[in-house]
């Protein structure tokens, strides 16, 4: 009996020992190793420059190779476009090749708006972005370079589940025909095909199913290469808050008037400086995240309407990715939001009732209006990314579900 049990012991050691190991190393392989930005963002950099959408490089469409790099998927998107509507209205009687033009329609045009509002404001996003790369504010005391290493950390772990998840979902659009079967019925991975040309005449099928591939897979990297940066400046504004609301906490800890102020002043500049960053991330993506909630809610009603009228489809991955994609950007919008919401409770909850002076109080009250702003990555003026915008897109999504079954029926 003692035997055995101590065999059964030594037996579930390697076991354990193995498992402790791989989560160990899982997470030193997310785990950020330098509070710098730089090497995150060389990785998105990498797909940007492999679809030609490098918006931040100074060689941005300059010469004819560059330029056509960007103009020539640009050109082919538009194409894309126009051939999703044919195949629609040609194969309009056939439910399933409808639902699945519309959602290549809706993906094609949100990829086409994501990159071509980023191209416009090229010069405000490499600014931005410069700031981050260029910041070495983590060299000024531990709390600092603890805090950027913890957000640089939540930078990665994005960037890790954003390369598996798009390459996943197009992988099971691309494999759906081949894995049901249904290469000799002539069904294509999505709602496109070559226009005017009957796609099941051979070899159009597989013209068709090359040229599918080709597509996808740029998208696939130019949606991980452009929803790098916004994952960057996310992590980097709500690093800087929580170390303000760090140094917002010693404010009436020591009776030195003079260091009390020079942290006042510091706090200050800071706090102006994140305030502007926010402001102009928000105006870099106010067009962008405003047409990308609104072909979101579109690609979840129509792929869930998918889902519930044909349990057998290709539509449940590109539903699970698009609910994903927007709980993500409104979980780093709810981020930023929760970040400042706590830096304006940390101003009221100090100790600043200790500072008697009349100049330091009104400075108090400068920094306490200056935390009471609303700060967050607003879409189109509507409001913020959050978690209430997600719970809104879900409804809307769900009622317009309802709203089409209704016409159903």
């Amino acid at each position: 009996m003692v035997f055995s049990q101590a065999y059964k012991s030594q037996i579930g050691k390697p076991d354990a020992k193995l498992a402790m190991g791989l989560l160990f190393r899982m997470s030193n392989f997310v785990r950020a190793r330098t509070p710098n930005y730089r090497g995150t963002f060389a990785v998105f950099r990498v797909f940007m420059l492999i679809c030609g959408v490098n918006f931040f490089d100074e060689d941005f469409m300059v010469g004819p190779v560059n330029m056509f790099r960007f103009v020539g998927p640009m050109l082919t998107g538009y194409y894309s476009l126009v051939a999703c509507l044919i195949h629609l209205i040609r194969y309009l009687g056939d439910t399933d090749v409808t639902i699945l033009s519309l959602a290549a329609f809706f993906a094609a045009f949100e990829v086409l708006i994501k990159v071509g509002g980023m191209a416009l404001k090229r010069k405000l996003g490499a600014r931005l972005m410069n700031t981050i790369l260029e910041d070495r504010s983590y060299e000024d005391g531990e709390v600092e370079r603890f805090t950027f290493l913890k957000y640089h950390t939540l930078a990665r772990k994005l960037m890790y589940i954003t390369i598996i998840s798009y390459p996943f979902t197009a992988l099971m659009l691309l494999s759906y025909p081949v894995l049901v079967g249904k290469l000799d019925e002539y069904v294509l991975p999505v709602g496109y095909s070559i226009p005017f040309i009957n796609y099941k005449q051979h070899p159009w099928y597989t013209i068709n199913y090359l040229i599918t591939i080709v597509q996808m897979a740029w998208c696939t990297l130019a949606f991980i290469g452009c929803d790098g940066p916004f994952y960057l400046y996310v992590c980097y504004s709500s690093c800087k808050l929580e170390i303000l609301k760090s140094y917002t906490e010693k404010i009436g800890e020591t009776n030195d008037i003079e260091e009390q102020r020079t942290l006042m002043r510091k706090i200050i500049e800071i706090h102006t400086q994140v305030l502007e960053f926010l402001r102009d991330c928000s105006n870099f993506y106010n067009e962008i995240y405003l047409t990308q909630v609104l072909f979101s809610i579109a690609h979840i009603c129509v792929s869930l309407f998918h889902v519930q009228l044909k349990w057998k489809n290709s539509s449940y991955g590109m539903l699970a990715t698009n609910v994903a994609k927007m709980w993500i950007f409104c979980y780093c919008g709810e981020l930023v939001v929760t970040k400042s919401n706590e830096l304006s409770e940390a101003m009221y909850t100090n100790r600043w009732y200790q500072l008697w002076s009349k100049k330091d109080l009104k400075v108090i009250q400068f920094m306490l209006a200056n935390a009471h702003r609303n700060v967050g990555f607003s879409f189109g003026g509507f409001g913020f990314l959050s978690y209430d915008a997600f719970a809104e897109i879900m409804k809307t999504a769900y009622s317009c579900n309802a709203f089409l079954h209704n016409m159903m029926n």
